[in-house]
């Protein structure tokens, strides 16, 4: 009889924000054990009725409170408050009470140079930089407008993109079996999008017009793609950003060391 492994994590949660509740949302789907602490009353019993966790008032970086919680018990801490340096203190009462990993959720740009320093002083295991993501998302897709969407993995080695099938694409009406062949790159359909309905294709699946397909690829075979198929879009060599947001500081960060033509509106 095979052993039955449990993979369900003791995980507290600081900070009850929109970031926290979706994350504490999630992880409750998930099934794992679930501690949340903020210093807003009625903010954490909204969360303990919707979502059946538990919950401890007060300020998460505490020792008291963190103890309170069992973080010295716990696989995870998550700094999610809307405040740096309140994660990161966080981080580290939970490292010095014996917790296993620790996440912070840092945004602000002056940080940005110092991550991996305070990664490893701190003892982190993960940092977080929600509107930093959102740029380089945003570069990613400017630089092959062709993909609706755009992934990266295996340390950027490897790209997952989508794209949709439009009149004239070699790919409409053929057979999966000769994607390599139209193509001519080294290349994997992993999904297919038609109808609202996701197809996880064989080689005899036929390709239509409007498909929304995913595919993985070597990074440096990118451009060989969407020029074989058809779709290639010259990269944007001049962007305008309205608003100063930390997101479009670390976007145009990006923007000008790759010689962009860049105006920001503010």
């Amino acid at each position: 009889m095979r052993e039955t492994v449990d993979y369900n994590m003791k995980v507290v949660i600081v900070g009850d924000g929109k970031v926290g509740y979706t994350l504490t949302k999630s992880l409750s789907e998930e099934g794992h054990d679930l501690v949340v602490i903020d210093n807003n009353k009625r903010i954490l019993l909204a969360s303990q009725e919707s979502l059946d966790v538990a919950v401890v008032d007060g300020n998460g970086a505490s020792v008291e409170v963190q103890r309170e919680a069992g973080v010295d018990t716990a696989d995870l801490l998550i700094a999610a408050t809307n405040g740096d340096e309140t994660n990161l203190l966080c981080c580290m009462v939970a490292k010095k009470l014996g917790c296993k990993h620790t996440i912070a959720r840092v945004r602000n740009p002056e940080y940005d140079q110092q991550i991996r320093f305070m990664r490893d002083e701190l003892g982190l295991s993960m940092v977080i930089n929600p509107e930093k993501a959102a740029a380089l998302e945003i570069f990613r897709l400017l630089q092959f407008p062709s993909f609706l969407k755009r992934d990266s993995f295996a340390r950027g080695n490897a790209e997952l993109v989508e794209l949709k099938l439009k009149d004239g694409n070699p790919l409409i009406g053929k057979p999966l079996q000769q994607f390599r062949t139209v193509a001519d790159v080294n290349a994997l359909v992993c999904a297919v999008e038609r109808d609202n309905e996701i197809h996880i294709p064989k080689g005899d699946f036929t390709l239509h017009l409007g498909d929304k397909v995913t595919i993985a690829a070597d990074a440096a075979d990118l451009v060989k793609l969407i020029k074989n198929l058809g779709v290639y879009s010259p990269k944007a060599q001049r962007v305008m950003i309205v608003g100063g947001s930390r997101t479009a500081a670390y976007l145009a960060q990006r923007l000008i060391r790759n010689k962009i033509d860049l105006t920001i509106v503010e």
